[in-house]
Protein backbone atom coordinates (compact mmCIF):
# COMPACT_ATOMS: atom_id res chain seq x y z
CA UNK A 1 0.00 0.00 0.00
CA UNK A 2 1.96 3.35 -0.88
CA UNK A 3 0.49 6.72 0.58
CA UNK A 4 -2.32 7.95 -1.94
CA UNK A 5 -3.67 3.90 -1.33
CA UNK A 6 -3.91 4.45 2.11
CA UNK A 7 -5.71 7.62 2.21
CA UNK A 8 -8.12 6.00 -0.63
CA UNK A 9 -8.70 2.88 2.23
CA UNK A 10 -9.27 5.52 5.00
CA UNK A 11 -12.39 7.26 2.79
CA UNK A 12 -13.98 3.90 2.61
CA UNK A 13 -14.52 4.22 6.52
CA UNK A 14 -16.89 6.05 8.21
CA UNK A 15 -15.97 9.44 8.57
CA UNK A 16 -17.58 12.22 10.44
CA UNK A 17 -15.43 15.21 9.66
CA UNK A 18 -16.95 15.03 6.70
CA UNK A 19 -19.83 13.55 5.70
CA UNK A 20 -23.03 14.17 7.52
CA UNK A 21 -24.71 11.18 9.20
CA UNK A 22 -28.40 10.89 10.52
CA UNK A 23 -27.43 8.69 13.31
CA UNK A 24 -24.10 9.57 15.46
CA UNK A 25 -23.16 6.79 17.32
CA UNK A 26 -20.60 7.64 19.67
CA UNK A 27 -18.93 5.08 22.40
CA UNK A 28 -15.81 3.50 22.55
CA UNK A 29 -16.75 -0.16 23.52
CA UNK A 30 -16.22 -1.17 19.66
CA UNK A 31 -12.91 0.92 19.32
CA UNK A 32 -11.20 -0.99 23.10
CA UNK A 33 -12.20 -4.47 21.50
CA UNK A 34 -10.81 -3.62 18.26
CA UNK A 35 -7.65 -2.35 19.96
CA UNK A 36 -7.54 -5.23 22.06
CA UNK A 37 -7.14 -7.36 19.07
CA UNK A 38 -4.22 -5.63 18.15
CA UNK A 39 -2.40 -5.77 21.46
CA UNK A 40 -3.78 -2.46 22.91
CA UNK A 41 -1.22 0.01 21.58
CA UNK A 42 -2.59 3.01 23.93
CA UNK A 43 -1.38 1.46 27.41
CA UNK A 44 1.73 1.39 25.85
CA UNK A 45 2.37 4.84 25.28
CA UNK A 46 4.20 6.92 27.42
CA UNK A 47 3.43 10.24 29.70
CA UNK A 48 0.38 11.00 27.72
CA UNK A 49 -1.43 14.49 28.14
CA UNK A 50 -4.59 14.77 26.56
CA UNK A 51 -6.13 18.58 25.59
CA UNK A 52 -9.89 19.05 25.41
CA UNK A 53 -11.68 22.40 25.06
CA UNK A 54 -13.86 23.80 22.15
CA UNK A 55 -11.19 27.10 21.55
CA UNK A 56 -7.37 26.65 21.87
CA UNK A 57 -6.87 22.96 21.79
CA UNK A 58 -4.56 22.71 19.26
CA UNK A 59 -2.65 25.70 19.80
CA UNK A 60 -1.78 24.51 23.21
CA UNK A 61 -1.15 21.41 22.42
CA UNK A 62 1.01 22.80 20.05
CA UNK A 63 2.65 24.59 22.52
CA UNK A 64 3.22 22.34 24.87
CA UNK A 65 4.80 19.92 22.71
CA UNK A 66 6.92 22.56 21.41
CA UNK A 67 8.46 23.33 25.41
CA UNK A 68 8.74 19.67 26.17
CA UNK A 69 10.86 19.19 22.84
CA UNK A 70 12.89 22.17 23.94
CA UNK A 71 13.35 20.64 27.22
CA UNK A 72 15.09 17.04 25.58
CA UNK A 73 11.86 15.31 25.04
CA UNK A 74 11.15 13.19 21.97
CA UNK A 75 7.50 13.93 21.65
CA UNK A 76 4.52 12.50 19.79
CA UNK A 77 1.94 15.22 18.83
CA UNK A 78 -1.39 13.88 17.56
CA UNK A 79 -3.93 17.29 16.08
CA UNK A 80 -6.83 17.30 13.75
CA UNK A 81 -8.31 18.16 11.76
CA UNK A 82 -5.63 19.21 8.82
CA UNK A 83 -5.06 22.05 6.67
CA UNK A 84 -3.30 20.29 3.21
CA UNK A 85 -2.13 16.84 4.34
CA UNK A 86 -3.30 13.97 6.80
CA UNK A 87 -0.11 13.71 7.61
CA UNK A 88 -0.06 17.14 9.35
CA UNK A 89 -2.22 15.10 11.98
CA UNK A 90 1.02 12.83 13.22
CA UNK A 91 4.46 13.77 14.40
CA UNK A 92 7.51 13.85 16.13
CA UNK A 93 9.01 16.79 17.42
CA UNK A 94 8.50 18.94 14.50
CA UNK A 95 8.33 16.38 11.87
CA UNK A 96 5.25 14.81 10.29
CA UNK A 97 5.01 11.03 9.69
CA UNK A 98 6.68 10.07 6.30
CA UNK A 99 4.11 8.89 3.54
CA UNK A 100 5.87 5.46 3.65
CA UNK A 101 5.28 5.15 7.27
CA UNK A 102 1.76 6.27 7.27
CA UNK A 103 1.26 3.94 4.28
CA UNK A 104 2.85 0.86 6.18
CA UNK A 105 1.21 1.71 9.29
CA UNK A 106 -2.37 1.20 7.38
CA UNK A 107 -1.26 -1.34 5.73
CA UNK A 108 -0.33 -3.57 8.50
CA UNK A 109 -3.79 -2.46 10.54
CA UNK A 110 -6.16 -3.16 7.55
CA UNK A 111 -6.71 -6.93 7.61
CA UNK A 112 -7.36 -6.14 11.56
CA UNK A 113 -9.48 -3.26 10.64
CA UNK A 114 -11.52 -5.59 7.61
CA UNK A 115 -12.19 -8.29 9.93
CA UNK A 116 -13.25 -6.44 12.95
CA UNK A 117 -17.21 -5.53 12.87
CA UNK A 118 -18.51 -2.77 13.39
CA UNK A 119 -15.88 -0.99 11.17
CA UNK A 120 -13.76 1.41 13.36
CA UNK A 121 -14.41 4.89 12.04
CA UNK A 122 -11.88 7.50 9.76
CA UNK A 123 -10.54 8.90 13.44
CA UNK A 124 -10.27 5.32 15.18
CA UNK A 125 -8.08 4.48 12.19
CA UNK A 126 -5.94 7.35 11.99
CA UNK A 127 -5.51 7.30 16.13
CA UNK A 128 -4.64 3.90 16.10
CA UNK A 129 -1.64 5.12 13.24
CA UNK A 130 -0.36 7.32 15.32
CA UNK A 131 -0.71 4.95 18.86
CA UNK A 132 1.51 3.20 16.40
CA UNK A 133 4.19 5.53 14.74
CA UNK A 134 4.68 6.76 18.74
CA UNK A 135 5.32 3.48 19.68
CA UNK A 136 7.80 2.79 16.73
CA UNK A 137 9.57 6.10 17.06
CA UNK A 138 9.56 5.69 20.96
CA UNK A 139 8.48 8.87 22.11
CA UNK A 140 9.35 9.71 25.93
CA UNK A 141 6.21 11.86 25.93
CA UNK A 142 2.80 12.14 24.08
CA UNK A 143 0.08 14.91 22.96
CA UNK A 144 -2.64 14.21 21.87
CA UNK A 145 -5.35 16.75 21.15
CA UNK A 146 -9.00 15.36 21.89
CA UNK A 147 -11.32 15.87 18.65
CA UNK A 148 -14.49 16.38 19.22
CA UNK A 149 -15.66 16.22 23.15
CA UNK A 150 -14.09 14.13 25.64
CA UNK A 151 -15.43 11.76 27.21
CA UNK A 152 -16.15 9.62 23.90
CA UNK A 153 -13.32 10.47 21.86
CA UNK A 154 -11.21 8.01 20.54
CA UNK A 155 -7.92 9.56 21.97
CA UNK A 156 -10.03 9.19 25.70
CA UNK A 157 -8.78 5.41 25.43
CA UNK A 158 -5.23 6.21 26.74
CA UNK A 159 -4.44 6.88 30.21
CA UNK A 160 -3.27 10.51 30.80
CA UNK A 161 -0.57 11.62 33.26
CA UNK A 162 -2.01 14.95 32.36
CA UNK A 163 -5.11 16.80 31.41
CA UNK A 164 -5.78 19.85 29.88
CA UNK A 165 -8.92 21.74 29.07
CA UNK A 166 -8.63 24.60 27.41
CA UNK A 167 -11.76 27.20 27.00
CA UNK A 168 -15.43 25.64 27.00
CA UNK A 169 -18.24 27.26 24.26
CA UNK A 170 -20.64 26.22 21.75
CA UNK A 171 -19.62 23.53 19.17
CA UNK A 172 -20.63 20.47 18.59
CA UNK A 173 -23.71 20.44 19.84
CA UNK A 174 -25.65 18.03 17.82
CA UNK A 175 -23.14 15.59 19.31
CA UNK A 176 -22.42 17.35 22.78
CA UNK A 177 -25.19 19.02 23.81
CA UNK A 178 -26.96 21.96 23.53
CA UNK A 179 -25.82 23.87 26.77
CA UNK A 180 -22.46 24.67 27.73
CA UNK A 181 -22.97 22.44 31.21
CA UNK A 182 -24.04 19.59 29.15
CA UNK A 183 -20.62 20.12 27.11
CA UNK A 184 -18.64 21.48 29.26
CA UNK A 185 -19.33 17.52 31.33
CA UNK A 186 -18.69 16.24 28.00
CA UNK A 187 -15.12 17.63 28.32
CA UNK A 188 -14.57 16.70 31.36
CA UNK A 189 -14.35 12.56 30.39
CA UNK A 190 -10.47 13.76 29.95
CA UNK A 191 -10.10 13.77 33.81
CA UNK A 192 -8.56 11.02 35.74
CA UNK A 193 -8.09 9.94 39.45
CA UNK A 194 -5.28 11.66 41.12
CA UNK A 195 -4.04 13.45 37.66
CA UNK A 196 -3.43 17.15 37.26
CA UNK A 197 -5.56 18.54 35.50
CA UNK A 198 -5.06 22.25 33.93
CA UNK A 199 -8.21 24.63 33.75
CA UNK A 200 -7.69 27.56 31.13
CA UNK A 201 -9.44 30.30 32.00
CA UNK A 202 -13.44 29.46 31.87
CA UNK A 203 -17.21 31.08 32.36
CA UNK A 204 -18.18 31.62 35.60
CA UNK A 205 -20.85 28.43 35.20
CA UNK A 206 -18.36 26.33 33.11
CA UNK A 207 -15.76 26.48 35.82
CA UNK A 208 -18.70 25.46 38.57
CA UNK A 209 -19.81 22.89 36.16
CA UNK A 210 -15.53 21.89 35.70
CA UNK A 211 -14.94 22.51 39.37
CA UNK A 212 -17.44 19.81 40.59
CA UNK A 213 -16.05 16.91 38.03
CA UNK A 214 -12.46 17.65 39.05
CA UNK A 215 -14.03 16.63 42.86
CA UNK A 216 -16.01 13.88 41.81
CA UNK A 217 -13.44 12.19 40.14
CA UNK A 218 -10.57 13.00 42.28
CA UNK A 219 -8.34 14.66 39.82
CA UNK A 220 -6.34 17.39 41.23
CA UNK A 221 -6.91 20.91 39.61
CA UNK A 222 -4.60 23.10 38.38
CA UNK A 223 -6.54 26.48 37.92
CA UNK A 224 -6.39 29.54 36.16
CA UNK A 225 -6.07 32.43 38.07
CA UNK A 226 -5.64 30.67 41.15
CA UNK A 227 -2.81 28.47 40.27
CA UNK A 228 -1.32 30.23 37.04
CA UNK A 229 -1.87 33.36 35.27
CA UNK A 230 -0.76 35.92 32.62
CA UNK A 231 -1.08 38.81 31.43
CA UNK A 232 -0.82 41.04 28.41
CA UNK A 233 2.13 43.27 28.39
CA UNK A 234 2.22 44.21 24.60
CA UNK A 235 -0.04 43.67 21.71
CA UNK A 236 0.53 44.67 18.25
CA UNK A 237 1.14 43.26 14.58
CA UNK A 238 4.45 42.13 15.50
CA UNK A 239 4.07 39.53 18.28
CA UNK A 240 2.57 39.06 21.63
CA UNK A 241 4.76 40.11 25.22
CA UNK A 242 2.91 38.29 28.70
CA UNK A 243 3.86 38.02 32.12
CA UNK A 244 3.22 34.64 33.57
CA UNK A 245 3.14 33.71 36.85
CA UNK A 246 2.91 29.86 37.32
CA UNK A 247 3.57 26.82 39.89
CA UNK A 248 7.22 27.52 39.47
CA UNK A 249 8.18 30.45 36.64
CA UNK A 250 7.31 34.33 37.44
CA UNK A 251 9.09 36.34 34.11
CA UNK A 252 7.51 37.10 30.99
CA UNK A 253 7.51 35.65 27.38
CA UNK A 254 7.38 36.92 23.68
CA UNK A 255 5.14 35.24 21.21
CA UNK A 256 5.37 35.68 17.31
CA UNK A 257 1.29 35.57 17.27
CA UNK A 258 -1.41 37.86 16.59
CA UNK A 259 -4.10 38.00 19.34
CA UNK A 260 -4.50 38.10 22.96
CA UNK A 261 -6.47 34.68 23.01
CA UNK A 262 -2.93 33.27 22.64
CA UNK A 263 -1.81 34.55 26.06
CA UNK A 264 -4.55 32.02 27.56
CA UNK A 265 -3.35 29.08 25.56
CA UNK A 266 0.48 29.98 26.17
CA UNK A 267 -0.09 29.93 29.89
CA UNK A 268 -2.14 26.38 29.87
CA UNK A 269 0.52 24.95 27.97
CA UNK A 270 3.26 26.38 30.39
CA UNK A 271 1.62 25.64 33.09
CA UNK A 272 1.05 21.90 31.83
CA UNK A 273 4.93 21.73 31.36
CA UNK A 274 5.74 22.73 34.90
CA UNK A 275 3.52 19.42 35.66
CA UNK A 276 5.45 17.36 33.22
CA UNK A 277 9.05 18.66 33.44
CA UNK A 278 11.05 18.31 36.66
CA UNK A 279 13.15 21.06 36.13
CA UNK A 280 11.90 23.76 33.87
CA UNK A 281 14.02 25.99 32.44
CA UNK A 282 13.25 29.41 31.66
CA UNK A 283 15.18 29.89 28.51
CA UNK A 284 13.83 26.64 26.63
CA UNK A 285 10.62 27.64 27.11
CA UNK A 286 11.40 31.70 26.01
CA UNK A 287 12.76 29.43 22.95
CA UNK A 288 9.89 27.36 22.38
CA UNK A 289 6.99 30.03 22.16
CA UNK A 290 9.43 32.73 20.49
CA UNK A 291 9.51 30.10 17.31
CA UNK A 292 6.26 28.85 17.04
CA UNK A 293 4.28 28.54 13.76
CA UNK A 294 0.53 28.26 14.03
CA UNK A 295 -0.83 27.97 10.61
CA UNK A 296 -4.69 29.42 10.00
CA UNK A 297 -4.63 31.06 13.25
CA UNK A 298 -5.02 34.40 12.62
CA UNK A 299 -2.13 33.50 10.56
CA UNK A 300 -0.71 37.04 8.18
CA UNK A 301 -0.24 35.22 4.65
CA UNK A 302 0.87 38.46 2.77
CA UNK A 303 0.84 42.40 3.43
CA UNK A 304 0.02 44.17 0.78
CA UNK A 305 -2.48 43.74 0.55
CA UNK A 306 -2.91 41.72 3.83
CA UNK A 307 -4.45 38.25 3.79
CA UNK A 308 -5.42 36.71 6.85
CA UNK A 309 -5.94 32.98 6.93
CA UNK A 310 -8.20 31.97 10.03
CA UNK A 311 -9.83 28.12 10.79
CA UNK A 312 -12.63 30.04 13.40
CA UNK A 313 -15.59 27.49 13.14
CA UNK A 314 -17.83 28.34 16.50
CA UNK A 315 -18.97 31.72 17.90
CA UNK A 316 -15.84 32.40 20.34
CA UNK A 317 -13.56 31.98 17.74
CA UNK A 318 -15.25 34.63 15.21
CA UNK A 319 -15.39 36.84 18.37
CA UNK A 320 -11.90 36.20 18.71
CA UNK A 321 -11.31 36.97 14.80
CA UNK A 322 -13.65 40.31 15.04
CA UNK A 323 -11.64 41.34 18.30
CA UNK A 324 -7.82 40.99 16.79
CA UNK A 325 -9.40 42.74 13.86
CA UNK A 326 -10.97 45.74 15.23
CA UNK A 327 -7.61 45.88 17.15
CA UNK A 328 -5.24 45.98 14.31
CA UNK A 329 -6.99 46.46 10.79
CA UNK A 330 -9.96 48.40 11.29
CA UNK A 331 -7.90 51.29 9.15
CA UNK A 332 -8.03 49.37 6.29
CA UNK A 333 -10.53 51.33 3.63
CA UNK A 334 -11.04 47.96 1.80
CA UNK A 335 -12.38 44.84 3.81
CA UNK A 336 -13.46 41.58 1.88
CA UNK A 337 -14.13 38.42 3.90
CA UNK A 338 -14.62 35.14 1.93
CA UNK A 339 -16.69 33.01 4.32
CA UNK A 340 -17.64 28.91 4.09
CA UNK A 341 -19.21 27.25 7.05
CA UNK A 342 -20.12 23.66 7.86
CA UNK A 343 -23.56 22.25 8.67
CA UNK A 344 -24.68 22.25 12.09
CA UNK A 345 -22.54 24.81 13.01
CA UNK A 346 -23.67 28.37 14.78
CA UNK A 347 -24.09 30.21 11.20
CA UNK A 348 -25.73 32.93 12.16
CA UNK A 349 -23.60 33.33 15.54
CA UNK A 350 -20.60 33.40 13.42
CA UNK A 351 -21.57 35.52 10.57
CA UNK A 352 -23.70 38.33 12.79
CA UNK A 353 -20.45 38.61 14.62
CA UNK A 354 -17.95 39.34 11.82
CA UNK A 355 -20.52 40.80 9.36
CA UNK A 356 -20.28 44.84 10.59
CA UNK A 357 -16.50 44.87 9.96
CA UNK A 358 -16.20 44.25 6.69
CA UNK A 359 -17.09 46.42 3.66
CA UNK A 360 -17.78 43.20 1.55
CA UNK A 361 -18.38 39.65 2.10
CA UNK A 362 -18.17 36.70 -0.51
CA UNK A 363 -19.37 33.50 1.09
CA UNK A 364 -18.53 29.86 -0.89
CA UNK A 365 -18.29 26.63 -0.04
CA UNK A 366 -15.46 23.65 0.66
CA UNK A 367 -14.87 20.79 -1.51
CA UNK A 368 -16.61 19.06 1.58
CA UNK A 369 -20.03 16.51 1.55
CA UNK A 370 -20.76 18.43 4.92
CA UNK A 371 -20.71 21.93 3.74
CA UNK A 372 -23.68 24.55 4.08
CA UNK A 373 -24.09 25.66 0.24
CA UNK A 374 -23.70 28.87 -1.00
CA UNK A 375 -27.03 29.58 -1.61
CA UNK A 376 -27.92 29.11 2.38
CA UNK A 377 -25.28 31.15 3.48
CA UNK A 378 -26.05 33.97 0.92
CA UNK A 379 -29.83 34.13 2.24
CA UNK A 380 -28.65 34.17 5.70
CA UNK A 381 -25.31 36.68 5.12
CA UNK A 382 -28.05 39.47 3.37
CA UNK A 383 -30.54 39.14 6.30
CA UNK A 384 -26.67 40.79 7.90
CA UNK A 385 -24.99 43.07 5.20
CA UNK A 386 -26.24 44.45 2.12
CA UNK A 387 -23.01 43.52 -0.07
CA UNK A 388 -23.34 39.72 -0.12
CA UNK A 389 -21.91 37.35 -3.21
CA UNK A 390 -21.42 33.80 -4.06
CA UNK A 391 -18.48 32.53 -5.23
CA UNK A 392 -18.67 28.77 -6.62
CA UNK A 393 -15.13 27.56 -5.27
CA UNK A 394 -12.96 28.76 -2.60
CA UNK A 395 -10.30 29.07 -5.08
CA UNK A 396 -12.26 31.25 -7.42
CA UNK A 397 -12.72 33.52 -4.17
CA UNK A 398 -8.85 33.84 -3.63
CA UNK A 399 -8.46 34.75 -7.10
CA UNK A 400 -11.16 37.16 -7.59
CA UNK A 401 -10.47 39.02 -4.40
CA UNK A 402 -6.97 39.31 -4.78
CA UNK A 403 -7.39 40.36 -8.02
CA UNK A 404 -9.61 43.10 -7.50
CA UNK A 405 -7.96 44.35 -4.41
CA UNK A 406 -5.50 47.63 -4.28
CA UNK A 407 -2.37 47.04 -1.92
CA UNK A 408 -4.37 49.30 0.93
CA UNK A 409 -7.01 46.15 1.26
CA UNK A 410 -7.54 43.34 3.34
CA UNK A 411 -8.94 40.14 2.86
CA UNK A 412 -9.53 37.51 5.67
CA UNK A 413 -10.45 34.01 4.72
CA UNK A 414 -12.51 31.98 7.81
CA UNK A 415 -15.16 29.78 8.68
CA UNK A 416 -13.67 26.37 8.50
CA UNK A 417 -10.54 24.84 8.04
CA UNK A 418 -11.27 23.11 4.92
CA UNK A 419 -11.88 26.69 3.55
CA UNK A 420 -8.34 27.73 4.87
CA UNK A 421 -6.97 24.62 3.91
CA UNK A 422 -8.20 24.93 0.26
CA UNK A 423 -7.18 29.02 0.20
CA UNK A 424 -3.84 28.01 1.45
CA UNK A 425 -3.87 25.79 -1.97
CA UNK A 426 -4.92 28.45 -4.38
CA UNK A 427 -2.60 31.37 -2.73
CA UNK A 428 0.60 28.50 -3.14
CA UNK A 429 -0.52 27.93 -6.70
CA UNK A 430 -0.73 31.59 -7.36
CA UNK A 431 2.69 32.18 -5.76
CA UNK A 432 3.65 29.41 -8.52
CA UNK A 433 2.23 31.29 -11.24
CA UNK A 434 3.56 34.63 -10.31
CA UNK A 435 7.33 33.31 -10.02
Amino acid sequence: MNYPQAIDFLSTLIDYERWVYRNYSFKLDNYFEFLSKIGNPQKQLKRVTLVAGTKGKGSTAIMLAKILQDHGERVGLYTSPHLLDYRERIGVNDRQIPATRFASILDTLRPAILAHEPRITFFEALTTTAFLYFLEEGTSVNVLEIGVGGRLDATNVTEPEISVITRIGYDHTKMLGKTLTRIAREKCGVLRPGKPAVIAAQRPRVRSVIKEAVQERGAKGIWWQDDFNAQTIEDNLNGLKMHYQGLTLDTEFTLPLIGTHQIENAAAAIAAAEMLIHEIKEKKVHKALANLKLPARIEIIQDRPAVILDMSHNPESAATLRKTLDRHFASYPRRILLIGITRHKQKRRIIETLAPFFSEIYVTQAKLPRAESTQNLLKLCRKMHRNCRCMDSVADGVEDILDSLDADGLFVISGSIYVAGEALEALKARERANV
